[in-house]
C-alpha cells in the first residue's frame, strides 16, 4: 500500500465517521426531547426506564463513534510509519501526522478500542445529564 492509498482510506474513514457523528447528534437531540417530554407529562416509572435506556444507548453509540475516530487516527499514523520504516519517502504532511499522533510502528497495530480522554469526559457528562434529567428533581422549588 502506498502513501496516497493510506491517505485516501483515512479520508473515507473520516467521512464515514462524520456521518456517524451526525447520527449521534440526532440521537442526543431526540434523547433530550424525550427527557423534556417525559418530565412535562409526568411519566410513570416504565416511561422513565425506557427514556433512560434510550439515552444510555445513545451515549454508548457516541462511545463507539469516538472510538472509531481515535482508532482510525492511530491506524493512519501506524500505517504511514510502517511505510516509512520500509524505506519509502513520505511527504511532509504525512510526517507531520505521524509526529502529531505520536503513534509509530514501534507501538504496533492500534488494538485498544476507546476514545481519547476528552471524549470520555464528554460522554460521562452526557450520561449524567441523561440520568439526572430523568430521575432527579431539577426544579428550583
Amino acid at each position: 500500500m502506498n502513501e496516497i492509498e493510506i491517505l485516501n482510506y483515512a479520508q473515507m474513514n473520516f467521512i464515514q465517521n462524520g456521518l456517524y457523528m451526525v447520527a449521534f447528534s440526532a440521537f442526543v437531540f431526540i434523547t433530550f426531547r424525550l427527557i423534556r417530554f417525559q418530565r412535562e407529562q409526568n411519566a410513570n416509572i416504565f416511561g422513565k426506564v425506557l427514556v433512560t435506556i434510550f439515552g444510555l444507548c445513545s451515549v454508548f453509540f457516541g462511545y463507539n463513534v469516538f472510538s472509531f475516530l481515535y482508532s482510525n487516527q492511530l491506524s493512519q499514523s501506524f500505517r504511514l510509519s510502517e511505510l516509512q520504516s520500509t524505506g519509502v519517502e513520505i511527504s511532509s504532511l504525512s510526517q507531520q501526522w505521524i509526529d502529531f499522533m505520536g503513534y509509530t510502528v514501534v507501538d504496533g497495530p492500534s488494538i485498544p478500542f476507546g476514545p481519547e480522554p476528552t471524549a470520555y469526559i464528554f460522554l460521562i457528562t452526557l450520561a449524567v445529564m441523561v440520568i439526572a434529567g430523568i430521575w432527579v428533581n431539577l426544579s428550583k422549588n
